[in-house]
């Protein structure tokens, strides 16, 4: 392995290998990407920092943090997919880095480089990373909030007990959190300090005595009250909230102020406590088992180990008090279940909400790793043959990447057969991870673990690099989208030429580079048709029979482009005559009759 000055430049090339690949070369795809991307531009158009629009309509469902980040990306990339997405995946880089960090901080440089790596290079990263949306800042803020902490109160300790921050050190935890309000909304703050004081309390468990029938409730308000003065002298909550309240107040402000409280109120209540309270958007799911699931893959291949990693952090837990690594994993370990905990019980799910849960779920998998590498057994300690059952772990580990490789090599393409064709190219990627298994398992039975790791580590960057430059490429590729429907154009349409009916992607916006002005009626139609003889009309083909039949004079459907996973988009627009196959064609005299 490499030695530890190596292990920074080791994760930050992993990192900008899977990230910044090809970062550009997919167009802006799902919904929030173009959207944030539009708003961005309307902002800067406007020269307005404060108040974020989408199609001339005010924009409540994010703060403007994202914004600021694309401004400077379409300031040094200019205003096209790579502007949109340099600062989502330079934080990312950053968060990858800050993983690697707190793993040295908390436990040792071995595990702080494999929790860096596996950070870098999981599929939720790769994916998340690469994306013009909020997740990465706030990603990016949160880790920085947990490292803060960490950095400070990780050091000289033994046993139970906690080395209080300093209010200089609360109000740095503070105003990470507040940036991260700003990035997206009171869950930046709410669910850091809640996973603070719940390793406070941990913490301020630790030594108290035994608990009986007769002393029980004497135990418990002991615990609570501990756990108060602990939270009170140890966190500083105080101090945190007003660095916090510090940094996100003015813009929230001033927003408020200069849309007369509609952009709060739509924020808060629409977009926070409704879509907490019950799924919007269709976005729902299992409670106990859709983040299980989600983890599972976008952590992949490093979930490979996901439940020996839990049974290492309880072994290490349930050893003598003298342990170091006791405090690191407490505060690991509530990091990421307030996270996953949280997300569980809303009522909207996605797969990103949990993403700011994966530094610590890397660290704590850096920490397995490495000590499986020198023989620790702490996950195995209860089995009878604790050294062989550590063996049957890993191997059964090398066994699951095997037979995903297997089945991304046979399952993609015969999925891609229903979806998009070109994707069925990426079935041979699934060989790399079938090879690194093999490899791996032939260490560890020639007991090179170290390289068995380095097996692992490779496998991940090469293959989640690929996937996400090359897979990203091929399903922008895979089917004409709104890009190709405003690029292909041979005479662009004036910035006020555009109209919609129906659902207009929020991707045409962007491309477009103006406002569209949204049709509600067959009438409207034929009037703005008749009116504006120079106007490009995107529909929806949901809405095909409530077009006007025939079009105005000098209109048809001038193409017709596929969505992906998605209904078609009709573009209707200036007829023009057909141009004669031989352009000569024109100009030969008339058959005799």
């Amino acid at each position: 392995m490499l030695t530890p000055r190596l292990h920074a430049p080791a994760v930050a090339t992993v990192a900008a290998l899977v990230l910044l690949t090809n970062l550009g070369g997919p167009a802006l795809w799902d919904e929030d990407e173009p959207k944030n991307a539009a708003c961005t531009q309307a902002m800067l158009d406007r020269g307005d920092w404060v108040v974020p629009t989408f199609n001339g309509r005010l924009r409540i469902e994010k703060p403007a943090l994202v914004n600021w980040v694309q401004m400077a990306g379409f300031t040094l990339a200019g205003r096209n997919e790579t502007g949109a997405r340099l600062g989502s995946a330079l934080l990312s880089i950053g968060t990858c880095l800050l993983t690697w960090r707190i793993g040295v901080d908390l436990f040792n440089p071995q595990a702080g480089l494999l929790g860096g790596l596996a950070m870098a290079s999981c599929l939720w990263t790769a994916l998340g990373g690469r994306t013009a949306t909020p997740d990465a800042p706030l990603l990016f803020l949160t880790t920085l909030a947990l490292w803060c902490f960490a950095r400070t109160v990780t050091r000289n300790w033994a046993g139970g007990g906690l080395r209080p921050l300093s209010r200089g050190q609360a109000w740095g935890v503070g105003a990470a959190c507040g940036l991260a309000i700003l990035a997206k909304g009171p869950v930046g703050l709410c669910l850091p300090l809640a996973s603070l004081a719940a390793f406070a309390g941990w913490q301020a468990a630790i030594g108290l005595p035994e608990t009986t029938a007769a002393n029980r409730w004497l135990a418990v308000r002991q615990a609570c009250f501990t756990w108060l003065q602990q939270a009170r002298c140890g966190l500083h909550p105080l101090s945190i909230l007003a660095a916090a309240a510090g940094v996100a107040a003015p813009w929230y402000a001033w927003v408020t102020l200069r849309t007369g409280g509609a952009w709060l109120h739509g924020f808060i209540m629409v977009h926070n406590v409704h879509r907490f309270a019950e799924p919007m958007e269709g976005h729902g799911g299992s409670s106990l088992l859709y983040y299980p699931a989600v983890i599972a893959v976008g952590f992949f291949p490093w979930s490979i180990v996901l439940a020996a990693v839990f049974a290492h952090a309880a072994g290490v837990l349930r050893s003598p008090r003298s342990d170091a690594r006791q405090p690191g994993l407490r505060l690991a370990l509530c990091w990421f279940f307030t996270w996953v905990i949280a997300f569980s019980c809303a009522g909207t799910k996605l797969p990103g909400y949990v993403w700011p849960a994966y530094p610590a779920l890397a660290v704590l998998t850096g920490l397995f790793l490495s000590d499986w590498a020198r023989g620790d057994i702490s996950c195995v300690r209860w089995c009878r043959h604790p050294e062989q059952a550590l063996e049957l772990v890993m191997r059964t580990a090398w066994l699951i990447l095997g037979v995903v490789g297997v089945g991304f090599t046979i399952g993609i393409p015969l999925a891609a057969r229903a979806v998009a064709p070109e994707l069925a190219r990426l079935g041979w990627l699934g060989l790399v991870p079938l090879a690194a298994a093999g490899f791996a398992w032939h260490c560890q039975t020639s007991q090179r673990r170290p390289r068995a790791l380095t097996a692992l580590a490779l496998t991940a960057c090469v293959w989640v690099a690929a996937l996400a430059a090359w897979g990203g490429s091929l399903v922008g590729g895979g089917a004409r989208g709104p890009k190709e429907l405003v690029t292909s154009l041979a005479d662009r349409p004036a910035a006020d030429a555009w109209a919609g009916f129906g659902t207009v992607p929020p991707s045409v916006v962007f491309y477009a580079g103006t406002t569209i002005q949204q049709l509600d009626s067959t009438a409207e139609i034929t009037s703005h048709l008749t009116q504006h003889p120079d106007t490009h009309l995107v529909v929806d083909s949901r809405y095909v029979v409530n077009l006007p039949k025939p079009f105005p004079p000098g209109f048809a459907v001038i193409d017709r482009v596929k969505l992906l996973f998605a209904h078609d988009l009709l573009l209707i627009g200036p007829s023009r005559p057909p141009a004669p196959e031989n352009p000569l064609a024109c100009l030969a005299p008339p058959s005799p009759q």
